[in-house]
């Protein structure tokens, strides 16, 4: 027939491909064994040494010179980064603990987050009174 195309580089997928896991050899996608992307590795590890030099860095969103809160912040956000780092390094993603490092952490980026806008919120108000 005249009119049929062929296309000899095409590659042919059933639906059990359709779910987002690459064939060998395709080069389609970037993917350990474990099924996260190299890049969302690579993003955990800046994320931890960004903790790292928060940590050791004299700026902090509250000094380290007030007892309790000066150190809470970098203890949560080096937890934060650590339990990131896990969960993306973890050889088995349906594992129980990869899901429960998961949850934390995201509770700690919601508690760092109102920590934040509380410190943020005293000192508007300290400077408001200050102001008057």
């Amino acid at each position: 027939m005249p009119n049929e195309k062929v296309y000899e580089d095409a590659e042919v997928h059933d639906m059990n491909d359709m779910g987002g896991s690459s064939r060998e050899g395709t080069g389609t996608k970037d993917v350990q064994n474990n099924g996260v992307p190299v890049v969302w590795k690579a993003l955990s590890v800046i994320i931890a040494m960004m903790a790292l030099a928060y940590d050791i860095s004299p700026l902090d969103l509250s000094p380290d010179a007030v007892p309790v809160l000066g150190w809470l912040d970098d203890a949560g956000i080096t937890v934060m980064a650590a339990l990131n780092a896990y969960q993306q390094f973890a050889k088995d993603q349906n594992a129980i603990s990869v899901r429960l490092a998961k949850y934390v952490k995201w509770m700690m980026v919601a508690v760092i987050v109102i920590a934040a806008a509380v410190i943020l919120g005293l000192i508007a108000a300290i400077v408001a009174l200050l102001t008057r």
